[in-house]
Parts: C-alpha cells; structure tokens; sequence
C-alpha cells in the first residue's frame, strides 16, 4: 500500500546535501502526516533551513527523495512545487517594502488566476470575476483571520517588524496552501506577537476551511512543544530525534545537542 494511504502527505527519503565538501544534511528520513504541525529543530547549523530548501525546491538534494503525496517532487523546482500546493515565509522577510500590505498579499494568488491577456487588459468577463472573488477571499479569510485590516492599505517597508511578519504568513495563505513551510515565523518577535503568531498558526491547522498541513523550523522552545504534533531534531546535519513533543522533552540526546536544561522545555504559551 502507498506511504500516503496511511496519511503520510510529505516524505523525505535519505536525503544528502553538502556544500564544498562539508555536508549540510546527511541521510535524513522525515514523514510528515497530512494535518499535522511538524516541527524541525535543532541549533545553528543543524541543517534546518537547508531542509526546509530542499522541501520547497530551493535546493534539489544530491542523493535521496522527496515525496508528496506518494508522487517523487525531487527534481521539481519551486514554482511547481507552488502549483501543488506548497507556500513558504522565510527566516528573513521576503516582502515587497515598496508595495501596500494589500498588493503584497494579492501577489499570493497569482497560481489562481487564469485569464487570458485579452480579457485581463481589458478588464471584463473571466478576468473582472477572478478579481472580484479574489478580493473577497483576500478580505474574508485572511486580513479578518490575521487581524490586519486597520494596515491592509499601508505601505509595507513603514510597518514595525512584527506586522511584516504576519504581511508575509498573509502572503503565504493568499496561495490556499496544502502545506505551508515556516522559517523561524517567531524570530524577533515581542512576546504578545510571538502569542499572536502561534494562535495564527494553530488557526490554519485547525480550521475545517483551511486544514493545511504546516512544517515550522523555530528556536522558541515553548511555542514548539506547544504547538507541534510531531518534532525532528537536527543536529550537524543528522537526524538525532523524533517523535512527538513529549517524547523530545525527554530525550537525553536532545538536551545535550541542544535544549540545554530539561526545565527549558516545559515554557508553554496557553
């Protein structure tokens, strides 16, 4: 029976990457269930982000697979990736500074537009629907989601950090993602943010309208054993880890690659 039968969504199959000789990932198996928040830590250098490249078609691994749903998606390059559903926020924010919070997001929903020049230049028929619907869907399940109705109109490079932050995870659900790939999305976050920014994430986990599977790369502790459903640890490149948040928190090879003192662990954000 396929991997995918049993709810695997992503499968990432003894997956090698090396740069300049110093390898980056070394053999990593991960399997990530359809609905699940999976969580990657580990400290600097770990491989994180590289994995989290190598998912999204940044990076193509130089021995391994990557599977989504049963299908190999190794050799696909990002955009392909996009039309199959996968979004991405990165560890630095990737946004249009010059453009409004509301422009920004209407760049997400470009996999869903599909008409043609004709109609589109002159603005009638398929093209006028497609933007009308695309307003709302904006407008109703996201800005109100996100709480960002009072900035939709402002220019995104005079917004404070924290509000570029949830600009970019707008940005990322703009695409209606079947998997959504978070890089550090606490990084430099105020603790109210970081609260509101976990609540987010757990909304378009939970919500029957959204249900997309998410795979977080973070370094706050509290916030991953909270939210998680399954956590990977990463550690030179190696998988040391894996299991559920409980399980982690008491790993013995876990709190000597990383997590220091075992109380670190039990920070929660409810």
């Amino acid at each position: 029976m396929p991997d995918h039968d049993d709810g695997v969504q992503l499968q990432v199959q003894n997956v090698y990457m090396a740069f300049g000789g110093v390898g980056a990932l070394k053999g990593i198996h991960l399997r990530v269930r359809q609905g699940e928040i999976f969580s990657i830590i580990g400290p600097n250098g770990a491989g994180k982000t590289v994995m989290l490249n190598c998912i999204s078609g940044l990076y193509k691994p130089q021995r391994g697979k990557i599977l989504f749903e049963g299908k190999d998606i190794t050799s696909l390059r990002p955009y392909q990736r996009a039309r199959l559903g996968f979004s991405r926020t990165f560890q630095k924010i990737e946004l249009f500074r010059g453009m409004t919070v509301l422009d920004n997001i209407r760049l997400g929903r470009h996999l869903h537009l599909h008409a043609n020049l004709w109609s589109g230049g002159l603005y009638f028929g398929r093209a006028e629907r497609e933007e009308i619907a695309n307003r709302e869907f904006i407008e109703r399940e996201i800005i109100d989601l996100l709480e960002i109705t009072h900035i939709r109109n402002q220019v995104v490079g005079m917004l404070p950090y924290g509000l570029q932050k949830r600009v970019e995870l707008a940005r990322a659900l703009a695409l209606q993602p079947r998997l959504l790939i978070l890089d550090e999305p606490m990084a430099g976050l105020t603790l109210e943010e970081v609260e509101d920014m976990a609540r987010f994430i757990l909304d378009v986990n939970e919500d029957p309208k959204w249900r997309v599977t998410c795979i977080l790369v973070e370094h706050d502790m509290g916030v991953v054993m909270d939210i998680s459903h399954q956590v990977a640890v990463l550690n030179f490149g190696e998988k040391i880890a894996d299991g559920k948040p409980d399980e982690i928190q008491r790993d013995e090879r876990v709190h000597h690659a990383y997590l220091g003192e075992k109380e670190d662990l039990y920070v929660t954000r409810r």
